[in-house]
């Protein structure tokens, strides 16, 4: 069965238009936030759930001469990841013990479904953010089709389906998850309310990998996921990325800088 299912995935990425997977939520936050480290402004980088690894080659620390601090709710997470300057244990729905004003980026890699209180969250950046200062996000939508399924069956019968789903990258998708306020509108209008800038938003529409273990449902989920994508409905998207400023009253008003080149 186990060879059934791995083949079906094979097919199913095979399958897949290359674009797919540039264009998707994921690769914009690997080009953009890449972008945003090489800012001249951007020195003390925070990585939110930080766990066992960095989603960036490790040479952009001495690129970009950043201090990169890991924020995880289990210390044990961050024991191997030796891209951090510093470890912090902490709740970021509860606190961040980080000075005011003291950091430049927020990174978030589909961190924002496992926090049980996102408002919280956003304060709790929002004051350790110097102003000006950017947060990056990827997740999903708590109205995304796997979303709704996770949220319907029973925990161990979800957790079987996304083990077949997802193959080896289950393991790293078993975290709790709370989605709350992830789809757009609720997220937009909360991240306003905290006190934040909206710079950018990119939906994303491609939730059907969480199928490829099955070619006839990945078939299905790709034509859903074609629909959504044509009619352009942000809220029906199944992936948000975010890039979110910190507002700066004393500054000119000036566009978004993204510098590509090094210090």
């Amino acid at each position: 069965m186990n060879r059934f299912f791995a083949a079906n995935r094979r097919i199913s990425q095979a399958i897949t238009p290359r674009h797919i997977h540039e264009a998707n939520v994921f690769g914009a936050y690997r080009k953009i936030a890449a972008l945003l480290l090489s800012r001249p402004d951007v020195v003390n980088v925070v990585d939110v759930g930080a766990g066992k690894g960095w989603h960036f080659p490790l040479h952009y620390k001495e690129w970009y001469r950043i201090r990169l601090i890991g924020l995880d709710i289990d210390a044990r997470e961050m024991e191997p990841n030796h891209a951090l300057d510093e470890k912090v244990e902490c709740d970021v729905s509860d606190r961040i013990p980080l000075a005011d004003a003291s950091a430049d980026l927020f990174m978030v890699h589909s961190g924002i479904e496992h926090f049980p209180d996102n408002e919280r969250f956003l304060e709790n950046a929002l004051r350790v953010l110097r102003p000006g200062g950017f947060i990056v996000a990827q997740f999903p939508s708590r109205y995304a089709p796997f979303v709704l399924a996770n949220r319907l069956l029973p925990e161990s019968v979800s957790r079987r389906v996304l083990d077949k789903a997802m193959g080896e990258r289950a393991k790293l998708l078993g975290f709790r998850a709370h989605y709350d306020r992830t789809d757009y509108a609720a997220f937009r209008r909360m991240s306003r309310k905290v006190g934040f800038e909206e710079v950018y938003h990119l939906p994303g529409y491609c939730s059907s990998a969480y199928c490829e273990f099955f070619l006839p449902l990945f078939a299905l989920s790709y034509m859903y996921d074609a629909l959504t994508f044509a009619l352009g409905i942000r809220q029906l998207a199944s992936y948000n990325f975010w890039v979110l400023r910190k507002p700066n009253p004393g500054a000119a008003e000036e566009p978004l800088r993204l510098y590509a080149w090094a210090r």
